[in-house]
């Protein structure tokens, strides 16, 4: 068997919802079968044939070549196997995720491993609001899983996020870690406004401290030397990202919060 590869044909006017393609959904079916598959795009149904061409026939290692951000729910609910995309991803990639691994080798949409629980998921460029985030109306964000975005995300990255490790090679946007319960979000460049804006657990690890400053609602405990901080930069280790050659440090500046809630989130920024 050798890869199964999705060939963007052209660049689709509407929105494609391609949560049917994964290899769950696609286990045991033919080449034949795949191709009749039914795609919601936009207020019609297309057969995947007509929106791609088909190359290979393990489902196990998906491959979607010329890629647009018109490709919504890449990866949704997957349990195993591999997905890369070549070229840019829409919303919703990685929904529901339970495990596997998703790489993309361009720009994702707004709410990338939303309600995430297992798997990886690297995004090889930038990522936009509501990373490992919940949905509006919905209170459980990311619950697992890593997320590695060698670029930048935009707003409320983990927001309402409850457990994984969210790591941000490039800057962070606004309301980063807003409302989360638990996790980590480890960021190497800057953060935007309102950090841990209604955060009531977690950890948010920064390699420079922001230059919007603290908010009043996080308490300054003073410089520590944390002993798991170590153990956390060895686990980085394994991992294909800048994090993994990152020069481990434990001494940090602590600051917890939000103390208009229960104040048992904790900021770490490098000293």
């Amino acid at each position: 068997m050798s890869e199964l590869i999705l060939t963007l044909k052209t660049a689709p006017a509407q929105r494609v919802d391609c949560s049917p393609l994964t290899v769950d959904k696609l286990e045991g079916k033919s080449v034949k079968d795949i191709a009749a598959v039914s795609l919601v795009v936009g207020n019609q149904k297309l057969r995947v044939d007509e929106l791609f061409d088909i190359s290979g026939d393990d489902p196990a290692l998906l491959r979607f070549d010329n890629a647009t951000d018109k490709l919504d729910h890449i990866g949704h609910g997957m349990t195993t196997g591999t997905i890369t995309v070549n070229g840019n991803a829409g919303a919703y990639l990685g929904q529901f995720m339970m495990g596997g691994e998703i790489i993309v080798n361009g720009n994702t949409g707004i709410y990338t491993a939303c309600e995430m629980k297992k798997g990886l998921i690297k995004v090889n460029g930038n990522a936009g609001d509501f990373v490992g985030a919940a949905r509006i109306g919905y209170k459980n964000g990311m619950t697992g899983g890593t997320v590695i975005i060698t670029g930048d995300t935009g707003a409320r990255t983990g927001d309402h996020m409850r457990r994984g490790m969210i790591l941000i090679e490039g800057n962070a946007g606004d309301y980063c870690g807003a409302r989360m319960v638990s996790g980590t979000i480890a960021v190497l460049g800057q953060v935007g406004a309102h950090l841990g804006y209604a955060m009531k657990r977690g950890t948010l690890l920064l390699q420079q401290a922001p230059t919007q400053g603290i908010s009043a609602n996080f308490n300054d405990c003073g410089s520590h030397t944390l002993a798991f901080l170590p153990l956390m930069f060895a686990s980085f280790k394994k991992l294909d990202s800048k994090f993994a050659n990152l020069e481990p440090f434990s001494r940090v500046q602590r600051y917890a919060g939000d103390l208009s809630g229960i104040g048992m989130g904790e900021i770490l920024i490098k000293i």
